[in-house]
């Protein structure tokens, strides 16, 4: 039976519905300041001359991104171990919620996908990709800094930057922190805290500090070198090869910079980030073109390489979230 209360249902209903209004919002105003100033003559003639070869490797190193993102994540999970399709069907389906949907559940829902898996909890999971997250701002600020040693950018996106980075480096430096208490301190927290919920029911109490311990253990993996490193160098190549496909779709459309590639990575990781938006529609673009502009590419361009770009993120993460549900749906 469940204990939230009506009011309480209705109250997260509202608060969805608001969410998703204001995604569609966001999303209609982008879509509307773009087709304001795009020729759609000159836009067609430049969809036409893609080149498609780039756009199959943009493609391949897409869907080689999956494998590598879930590398680096079975390295974060020691020494817990999960079948490949397991992993990788809540790999996908968290990253494919949180580009679909204006409220970015999708890491919450990856929890509970692998948290249902036996030996493994939510906590512990939740753990792991806070830790994943870290790291991944960690290789997002480095991005921002090489953009920002080449490029004047704009304020609006160097200062969510500088704040990023700065809670990246704060949130790593914590996890290694607790992460180097020995285990004999951590007990005898854990234990000082359960004698000060001594007033909660045995129920409240045995959640809270199994959560927590779960929580604690998800930290141990940055207690070996081996752990680090290797998530250090998946983190590195996952990125690595974005920048790549951001390169391959603007060479579809002749346009060559690595620079560029580099610079709109950045700021379409921050930028979609932080509006919500339905699948990023127009706000995807439109970053596209403010950044691209930089660099000399005209509007029509820009835009062909942004809405490209963009499906070729979207539409195999739709496809291999598909196929993923679909086979451990028929091996179970």
């Amino acid at each position: 039976m469940s204990t939230t209360s009506r009011p309480e249902r209705s109250w997260r209903s509202l608060r969805s519905c608001l969410w998703l209004a204001l995604g569609l919002t966001s999303s209609a105003i982008g879509v509307g300041l773009i087709a304001r100033e795009i020729d759609p003559v000159q836009l067609s003639l430049t969809l036409r001359s893609i080149e498609w070869s780039w756009i199959g490797v943009a493609v391949i190193l897409t869907l080689a991104s999956y494998l590598t993102r879930m590398r680096r994540w079975t390295v974060l999970l020691r020494p817990l171990t999960f079948r490949p399709a397991s992993l990788l069907r809540a790999l996908l389906s968290g990253q494919l919620l949180n580009h679909l949907l204006p409220i970015r559940m999708g890491d919450v829902v990856r929890s509970i996908f692998l948290g249902r898996e036996p030996g493994s909890s939510f906590a512990r999971i939740l753990g792991s990709i806070l830790i994943e997250k870290a790291w991944d701002w960690l290789a997002l600020c480095v991005l921002v800094l090489i953009a920002a040693w080449a490029v004047p950018l704009p304020d609006w996106f160097l200062t969510p930057a500088r704040s990023i980075g700065l809670l990246a480096a704060g949130i790593l430096i914590g996890f290694v922190g607790v992460a180097a208490i020995p285990e004999r301190w951590v007990s005898r927290g854990l234990a000082k805290l359960d004698r000060a919920l001594t007033g909660l029911p045995a129920r409240g109490r045995r959640f809270t500090h199994g959560n927590l311990q779960r929580l604690l253990d998800s930290l141990t993996a940055l207690r070996h070198r081996d752990t680090v490193a290797g998530a250090a160098g998946w983190t590195a190549i996952t990125w690595g090869s974005s920048v790549v496909v951001n390169y391959a779709v603007q060479r579809a459309f002749g346009f060559d910079s690595w620079l560029a590639a580099t610079t709109l990575l950045a700021v379409l990781m921050i930028g979609i980030a932080l509006p919500p938006s339905i699948a990023a529609v127009g706000i995807f673009e439109g970053l596209s073109i403010l950044t691209l502009n930089v660099f000399g590419v005209s509007l029509e361009i820009a835009l062909a390489i942004g809405l490209v770009l963009h499906l070729v993120v979207i539409l195999p993460l739709i496809a291999s979230t598909a196929l993923a549900w679909l086979y451990t749906t028929r091996r179970n």
